[in-house]
C-alpha cells in the first residue's frame, strides 16, 4: 500500500459547536532509509546466549528456585527473529525476507556485538543474491519471578499458585547493505512484560512454562518493534473543520463527513468568494486546506493554511485565539507531512 493517508475513522463534535474533530491515519516514513536496491533481505542470528542464570532471579514460597528447572534462553533470539521477519514480510515493503537458521557466532563473548567481516558478508550476499543483511547482534533478558503456592486444603478447587513476574529485555540489531562493509545502522530496542496471576500449582508450569512464555512474548514484542525501524508505518492523528450555523457551511460539513471532499471544497470555495470578514475567511481557508490534504494535495493545503493565518493576523497580529493556535499547529503538521512524503517517496523508490 502506497497511499499516505487513510480517511475518516471517527467524527465527533467538540463542546464548541463550530468545530468538528476527526481522525485520519497518516503514513510516516521508516526510521531508517535503505537503498531502494535493498529488496532481498537475509536475517541472521549473531547472538551469543548468556550464562544459564544471568539476570534470572526466581523465588518459590520465599526460597530460591533450584537449578533443576533451567529456562530455554537460547530459543528466545529465534522468537524475536521470527516475529521481526513476519512483520517485514507482511509489510510488502521488501521483495523477500529470509532467515538463516544457524547461529552465526561460535564464541562465548555474550555481552559484546561483533561486526560481520567482509568475507562473511560476501558469503551471505552470494548465497542467494541477497541485497541486505539484518543481523540480530545481541539479546539480553532478565527475569524477576516470585511464586507462592496457595493453600487450597479447605477449598473445593484445584491446587493453585500466585505468580508475580517481570521480564526485561534489550535487543541490538544492525543492518548491512551490499557494497558497504560497515552496518548503515545499529540500534537497541528495550521493553518489559509483566504478569500477576493465579496459575496451576505444577512445578513445570510455575518454574518453566510461565517464565518461558513471558520471555517468548517479550522477545517477539522487541522483534516487532525492531521491524518498524525499516518499514513505513501508520499513525492516527487528529484534524478539525470549522463549521457554523449557516446552511451552506453545514452542507459542506455533511459532505466532508461522508468523505466527499470535492463537493465540500466546492461549497467552501463559493463561500470564500462571498465572505467579507477576515475571521470568516480564515475559517473557510482552514477548511479548504483540510479538503486539499484529504485529496493528497499537500502543497496546496499548506498554501490555504498559511492564507488562513494571514487572515487571522490581519485582525490582530498578536492574537492568541483558539483559531490562531489551531492554524499554527496545522501548518506545522502539514510542513512535517511534506518532509515525510519526500522520505516516503525515496523509501518506496518513487524518486
Amino acid at each position: 500500500m502506497t497511499r499516505k493517508i487513510l480517511f475518516f475513522l471517527l467524527l465527533t463534535s467538540t463542546s464548541c459547536a463550530s468545530i468538528y474533530r476527526f481522525s485520519v491515519d497518516v503514513q510516516e516514513p521508516a526510521s531508517v532509509t535503505l537503498p531502494v536496491s535493498a529488496q532481498n533481505v537475509l536475517v541472521l542470528n549473531s547472538t551469543v546466549t548468556p550464562p544459564e542464570n544471568y539476570g534470572i532471579d526466581r523465588m518459590l514460597d520465599g526460597h530460591s528456585i533450584p537449578t533443576d528447572y533451567p529456562l530455554s534462553m537460547d530459543s528466545m533470539a529465534w522468537s524475536a527473529i521470527d516475529e521481526l521477519s513476519s512483520v517485514l514480510n507482511a509489510s510488502h515493503f521488501f521483495k523477500t525476507i529470509s532467515i538463516y537458521r544457524q547461529p552465526v557466532r561460535s564464541d562465548t563473548e555474550w555481552l559484546s556485538r561483533a561486526d560481520l567481516s567482509p568475507a562473511t558478508q560476501s558469503d551471505f550476499y552470494e548465497a542467494d543474491n541477497y541485497d541486505a543483511l539484518l543481523v540480530i547482534d545481541r539479546l539480553l533478558l532478565s527475569v524477576d519471578e516470585k511464586a507462592k503456592r496457595i493453600n487450597t486444603e479447605y477449598l473445593a478447587s484445584e491446587p493453585s499458585a500466585y505468580v508475580d513476574l517481570r521480564a526485561d529485555g534489550i535487543l541490538t540489531c544492525s543492518m548491512y547493505v551490499y557494497g558497504k562493509e560497515r552496518p548503515i545502522t545499529t540500534f537497541n530496542v528495550t521493553d518489559s512484560v509483566f504478569m500477576k496471576s493465579i496459575v496451576e500449582n505444577d512445578s513445570i508450569v510455575l518454574l518453566t512454562k510461565v517464565p518461558e512464555y513471558m520471555l517468548d512474548e517479550l522477545s517477539r514484542k522487541m522483534g516487532n518493534h525492531a521491524a518498524t525501524y525499516f518499514i513505513p508505518t501508520w499513525k492516527t492523528t487528529e484534524r478539525i473543520l470549522f463549521t457554523g450555523y449557516r446552511s451552506r457551511m453545514q452542507e459542506a460539513a455533511s459532505y466532508a463527513s461522508n468523505r466527499q471532499w470535492t463537493n465540500a471544497e466546492a461549497i467552501w470555495s463559493t463561500e470564500m468568494e462571498k465572505a467579507t470578514k477576515p475571521f470568516d475567511k480564515a475559517k473557510i481557508a482552514f477548511n479548504l486546506a483540510v479538503a486539499n490534504e484529504m485529496q493528497d494535495k499537500i502543497d496546496r493545503a499548506l498554501e490555504w493554511a498559511q492564507q488562513a493565518k494571514e487572515y487571522l493576523e490581519s485582525i490582530d497580529s498578536k492574537s492568541d485565539s483558539q483559531e490562531t493556535e489551531l492554524t499554527n499547529q496545522y501548518i506545522s503538521a502539514l510542513e512535517q507531512r511534506i518532509q515525510h512524503n519526500h522520505l516516503l517517496d525515496l523509501q518506496w523508490g518513487k524518486e
